[in-house]
């Protein structure tokens, strides 16, 4: 769940329309220093899904410390494994690629959890270390398979599932898939909020072979957000996400909110990005 203030109200947006606004990006992508995905339906399939097993948790939002609607980085470790885990075997069952993409982006979204996670110092961290290391160890397992399907070299050795640069050509272009996946959720995600989340994108590949650059992303109050290098095959970017408005107001317990959810108006958000300079 994206949460973001309206005047008197939340915007809330799902974090199943936050990745289908990433594959309307992915399926834009391509210009005189971008080559568009490929392979193609592949690539954008895993992109615009990558976050579809959270369907179930967007339906009974949690409550934050402050009584509001909690958003996706402030959700719980174990549900956010469960949603992880769901949209891996919902994409992998009929795209052997794009599952590799999506179990390759949940690991590393449970590498970057277990950084953040405190030391293990009871019983009840020690289990949520266990089930992060749990999940690691399942992505890897289902990577191999992933890969003996798509008839991919398992003598390679990897870092983060990722083979080192040249050392073979679709492994080069999974590496530029991936990252091309990390680039579009980001920047999805700062849209969505409508706030910079992420002012920079490392490791974005605008070609396979080529070396990695850094995207820079600006906010602009009257024409939405600005990216550098550009990257789409479009002078501008808009797109109007589904969202759901409530009112702006402390809520008392878990059955008020998704009482106000269940009830709460349906509308569009509009969402710029445009090159930086324009």
């Amino acid at each position: 769940m994206i949460c973001r203030p309206d005047g008197d109200a939340w915007l809330l947006i799902s974090q199943l329309d936050h990745s289908l606004l990433s594959g309307e990006m992915a399926r834009r992508i391509g210009n005189g220093m971008f080559a568009p995905p490929s392979p193609f339906e592949s690539v954008v399939n895993a992109i615009a899904r990558h976050d579809c097993g959270w369907e179930a948790a967007d339906r009974e939002p949690e409550l934050n410390e402050q009584s509001r609607p909690a958003h996706v980085f402030e959700s719980d470790i174990l549900v956010a494994l469960s949603a992880w885990q769901k949209s891996v075997n919902q994409i992998a069952e009929d795209d052997a690629y794009a599952g590799l993409l999506v179990s390759l982006h949940t690991m590393a979204l449970a590498n970057r959890a277990a950084a953040k996670e405190p030391a293990a110092q009871d019983e009840f961290s020690r289990h949520r270390a266990f089930r992060i290391r749990r999940f690691v160890h399942q992505q890897i397992e289902i990577q191999e398979n992933l890969r003996r399907k798509l008839e991919m070299r398992s003598d390679l050795p990897l870092r983060g599932g990722l083979a080192e640069q040249g050392r073979a050509a679709d492994e080069d272009l999974l590496r530029t898939n991936f990252f091309l996946l990390e680039f579009l959720d980001q920047l999805s995600l700062n849209l969505c909020f409508n706030r910079l989340v992420f002012q920079r994108v490392e490791m974005v590949y605008p070609r396979t072979g080529e070396g990695p650059l850094t995207a820079r992303i600006s906010a602009d109050l009257k024409e939405g957000m600005k990216l550098n290098p550009w990257a789409f095959n479009e002078a501008i970017f808009q797109f109007d996400v589904p969202a759901k408005r409530i009112a702006a107001a402390p809520y008392r317990d878990l059955p008020s909110l998704r009482s106000a959810c269940d009830k709460a108006a349906r509308c569009t958000v509009r969402v710029v990005l445009q090159p930086a300079g324009s």
